[in-house]
């Protein structure tokens, strides 16, 4: 039997408003781009010095442009906040037993309003720069004091 190590995302955005109603719920499969994929395999295998960082922070910004393996950075960054405690599950795919991290960030009422939408999505190892582990564009989100924006991020190993 031959084995691959297949990652993969897919993020789901979920709008809701002030009495919790949900207004939008929507997902998109994101792009693990060669940053990200160096990071597992320094975290795996280790590295003279001090360990690549864990992932910490999700971000949001206006760039439409399609992900590619060489992305680095968000195309327009408009704001990052910290991921909530990861949870762990197991998963069969294609008769594979595989491992889900499921990550989670809130952009509350007050945060990532703009008159330009949000299109773009990140994983990241930091509060500001960091490695970026993935890319995801969507379909776009105008961000108003009105909503607050959840990210749930499963990432399949």
């Amino acid at each position: 039997m031959l084995e691959t190590m297949d990652m993969r995302g897919r993020v789901r955005l979920l709008v809701e408003d002030r009495d919790g109603r949900v207004l939008l719920d929507r997902s998109h499969a994101n792009r693990i781009v060669q940053s990200g994929r160096d990071l597992v395999a320094r975290r795996f295998a280790g590295v003279p010095g001090t360990p690549p960082a864990i992932v910490s922070h999700m971000a949001v910004g206006t760039g439409a442009a399609a992900p590619t393996d060489a992305d680095v950075k968000l195309v327009a960054e408009r704001a990052r906040n910290a991921i909530a405690a990861p949870v762990y599950s197991a998963v069969v795919d294609g008769g594979v037993q595989r491992v889900k991290v499921s990550l989670q960030t809130v952009f509350d009422f007050g945060e990532a309003n703009g008159a330009e939408p949000l299109r773009e999505a990140g994983i990241f190892t930091a509060a500001s720069a960091g490695t970026m582990y993935n890319r995801v564009v969507f379909d776009p989100v105008t961000k108003a004091n009105t909503f607050k924006l959840t990210l749930i991020w499963d990432i399949v190993f």
